[in-house]
C-alpha cells in the first residue's frame, strides 16, 4: 500500500502534520467554487443580487460548506484567522465595500456571526447530541471518563469544548451529561448564550471606531441591517445600496481622507468642487454650493417627513441632520415602535438613498469635468 501524508475520512482531511490546517484550506477551496457556481445568479457584490438575498445564499450554501468538520477538529491561532479573513472578505465583497472596513461593521450590517461563533455552536450543540444519548454507547462513556479525569490543559476534544462552554457561561459539563437537556432546550441555552456574547463583543467593539460614528450599533444576529435592504427588487434600487454604506461605514473616499493618508501634504483636503472647506462628510452632504441644486429638493422631502415621522417618537436627545441622513435608524426601534420604524424603512430611507445616490453621481461629474479641464490646460 501505498505512504501517503494526507487523506480524506467523510470529508475531513487526516495529515500527518496539521489536521486542523489542511482541511481548513480545503474547504475555503471547496467553498470558493461554490461561489463562483452561485455568480449566474447574481451573487458578486454590486450590479448583482440584492444583499439580503446574497446573505441568505452564502449562511444556506457557503456556511455550511466552510465549516464542515471544523466542530471537530476546533481550529485555533492562525489557522481560525486564515478562515476568518476569508469570509469577511466574502462578505465585504457582497456587499460591495472595501477590504479596510471595521469587521464590527461589516457583522452589524449582515447580521451574520463570526466564522469563530459558528464552529462553537457547532460543536456546542454536537456536545449536546453526546448527552442524550445512551449511557451505554462509546462516545457518551468517552465524555463522561474525558470530563472526569483529563486537565484543563488537556488536548482532548472534551475539555476544549468545556472551555469554549466556559467562556460563553454554560458551566459544569458534567452535570448536563448526566441530566441531558431536550435537543430544543439544549439548542436554545446555546443559542441565547452564544448569541449574548457576541452582540455584546461586536457592539463594544463597533463604538470604539471613529469611522463608526453614524452606525446604531445594534447588531441583530440573523436580520440583515435595514440600510443594506433594498425597497425595491430592482437593479435601480439595489445599485444605490453600496453608496449608501460606504457613507454609514465611513469609507466613502473624500478629499479629507486622501489628505490623511498623503505624505507631505501633497494632497489638499479642500474640496475640489467649491474649494471653499475642507471635503468632509458634512461638507459633502450639506453644505457644498456646487451640489446644492441636487440637494435642495429631496432635502425637504427629508425634512418633511422625518419631522413627521419622529414626532411619534418619544426621543430625550435633538435630531442631528447628518445623522437622520446618514442612518435615520439610530433614532427608530422596531421593538418599541414597529409601524414608526415600518415608516422610516418605507418612506424616509428611500428619500435618504436617493438623495446620496444622486450626490455621489453629481459629485463624480463634476470631477471628471475638473479632471478634463486640467488635462487640457496641460496639453495647451
Amino acid at each position: 500500500m501505498p505512504i501517503v501524508s494526507n487523506a480524506s475520512h467523510i470529508g475531513i482531511q487526516k495529515s500527518d502534520k496539521n489536521s486542523a490546517d489542511t482541511t481548513v484550506n480545503e474547504n475555503i477551496k471547496k467553498a470558493r467554487r461554490a461561489m463562483y457556481s452561485l455568480m449566474g445568479t447574481g451573487l458578486h457584490g454590486e450590479n448583482g443580487l440584492d444583499s439580503k438575498t446574497s446573505i441568505s445564499l452564502i449562511r444556506t450554501y457557503i456556511l455550511p460548506i466552510l465549516t464542515y468538520g471544523l466542530e471537530i477538529l476546533l481550529p485555533k491561532g492562525k489557522i481560525l484567522n486564515n478562515i476568518s479573513i476569508q469570509y469577511k472578505k466574502w462578505i465585504k465583497q457582497i456587499l460591495s465595500l472595501n477590504s479596510n472596513v471595521a469587521d464590527s461593521a461589516v457583522y452589524t450590517l449582515s447580521g451574520l456571526l463570526p466564522i469563530e461563533a459558528e464552529i462553537h455552536v457547532k460543536a456546542i450543540n454536537l456536545f449536546g447530541n453526546i448527552s442524550r444519548a445512551n449511557c451505554d454507547s462509546i462516545e457518551w462513556r468517552l465524555a463522561e471518563r474525558q470530563l472526569q479525569i483529563k486537565p484543563h490543559n488537556s488536548c482532548s476534544w472534551f475539555i476544549e469544548v468545556k472551555e469554549l462552554c466556559l467562556k460563553y457561561e454554560i458551566n459544569d459539563l458534567y452535570a448536563y451529561l448526566n441530566n441531558p437537556l431536550s435537543k430544543f432546550q439544549w439548542k436554545k441555552l446555546v443559542k441565547s448564550k452564544i448569541h449574548d456574547y457576541w452582540i455584546s463583543k461586536i457592539t463594544d467593539e463597533s463604538k470604539g471606531y471613529s469611522t463608526l460614528k453614524f452606525m446604531d450599533h445594534k447588531y441583530n444576529i440573523g436580520s440583515v441591517h435595514p440600510l443594506a435592504i433594498s425597497v425595491n427588487a430592482n437593479l435601480k434600487d439595489i445599485r444605490k445600496i453600496p453608496v449608501r454604506l460606504k457613507i454609514s461605514t465611513g469609507n466613502y473616499i473624500l478629499q479629507t481622507h486622501k489628505a490623511s493618508f498623503s505624505k507631505n501634504n501633497y494632497i489638499s483636503p479642500t474640496c475640489k468642487l467649491c474649494g471653499k472647506a475642507d471635503e468632509t462628510v458634512e461638507h459633502f452632504i450639506l453644505l457644498c454650493e456646487k451640489l446644492e441644486e441636487t440637494r435642495i429638493p429631496l432635502l425637504s422631502k427629508i425634512l418633511d417627513n422625518g419631522s413627521l415621522i419622529l414626532a411619534k417618537v418619544a426621543t430625550s436627545f435633538p435630531i442631528d441632520l447628518i445623522q437622520l441622513i446618514i442612518n435615520p435608524f439610530c433614532y427608530v426601534d422596531i421593538n418599541a415602535n414597529r409601524a414608526v420604524f415600518e415608516e422610516t424603512s418605507n418612506i424616509l430611507e428611500p428619500l435618504c438613498r436617493q438623495l446620496l445616490y444622486n450626490m455621489h453621481n453629481k459629485r463624480y461629474a463634476l470631477l471628471a469635468n475638473i479632471d478634463k479641464q486640467g488635462s487640457r490646460k496641460s496639453n495647451f
